[in-house]
């Protein structure tokens, strides 16, 4: 049976993060719009893969540049495709469309980040002045336009595989394939030691680290860590649908009772962490501790160690 992490985290966003497209003068938030009438903003799964990109490669993984692909009249960037070489490649897939195509079904699949509440949507004015107060200067109308904003708890949800750094024949280019046999001396699969240092980069990104958001109506922002959940298992469990906030704004704890009852025989462990207040506990191991830097990468070496294995 496949060996995987489900990964829930609660995460407070501010700002405009991940811009819709423009409306006129209005810069607008990516939102949707539910049955009853709630409006929920929500960050897409493609710009948190791409904040994670940016932090591997700032701790030294090498991330696929991509190239130019097709005829003359219709080129585009594209993937090179070689998840030896390039991290994201592995970690979240690629498609290179030739003949036949060479392809990766991504091993971490990662949701949108999505309002948990109704939201209420501020709008920002803003304009482009000129800037008299320099010596030389261009005179010119004010340029208005508009930014909405809005603050907001989401939750975001992670698959984690065992196949980091595990190939099918189909998912490999001759040069990817060369590679691999050269460099590790291993034809379908990294060495175990560089599955683990792939993995528990992610896992410091994702559960420590965090990132910064490409776009904060023109400043740095980043996301507040409120609470985590994490099911480690070989079964496929649903463990996101009791991973919610209670009136309070805290984690609704009775739901994650009923998931405890309802999943523990299938559970390898279970983690809930609550940043706020320094805690995480072990379910299975039935054991509370301080949340510090030594609690948190002892726990990621304890998934790395579970997902990785010979």
């Amino acid at each position: 049976m496949p060996r995987r992490a489900f990964i829930t985290l609660i995460l407070k966003v501010t700002g405009n993060v991940n811009a819709d497209m423009g409306i006129g003068t209005r810069i607008p938030l990516k939102k949707i719009i539910t049955w009853d009438n709630q409006i929920k903003p929500f960050v897409s799964a493609r710009c948190i893969r791409r904040c994670i990109r940016e932090r591997l490669y700032e701790k030294g993984f090498k991330i696929d540049p991509l190239q130019i692909i097709g005829p003359a009249e219709r080129e585009q960037l594209g993937d090179i495709g070689n998840p030896v070489e390039y991290i994201d490649d592995d970690l979240f897939g690629f498609l290179r469309p030739e003949e036949p195509p060479v392809k990766r079904s991504s091993p971490v699949k990662i949701s949108h980040l999505i309002s948990l509440t109704h939201a209420e949507i501020k709008v920002e004015f803003a304009a482009r002045f000129p800037r008299d107060f320099l010596e030389q200067f261009t005179s010119g109308y004010p340029v208005p336009f508009e930014i909405e904003l809005a603050e907001w708890l989401g939750k975001l949800n992670v698959i984690v595989s065992d196949r980091i750094g595990v190939f099918s024949d189909d998912e490999l280019t001759d040069e990817a394939r060369k590679m691999l046999k050269e460099k590790y001396s291993q034809s379908n699969a990294l060495p175990l030691d560089e599955r683990k240092r792939r993995l528990k980069a992610l896992l410091e990104v994702l559960l420590w680290e965090g990132w910064s958001f490409p776009r904060a109506a023109q400043g740095p922002s980043i996301p507040e860590f409120h609470y985590g959940i994490i099911a480690l298992t070989d079964r496929f469990i649903p463990i996101s649908s009791y991973v919610d906030i209670a009136e309070d704004g805290k984690l609704d704890k009775d739901k994650i009772s009923v998931m405890k009852e309802l999943y523990n025989p299938l559970l390898h462990e279970l983690y809930v962490i609550d940043y706020r207040n320094g805690e995480l506990e072990k379910v299975k191991s039935r054991e509370t501790i301080k949340l510090d830097a030594a609690a948190i990468g002892t726990m990621i070496e304890e998934i790395c160690n579970y997902i990785v294995s010979a």
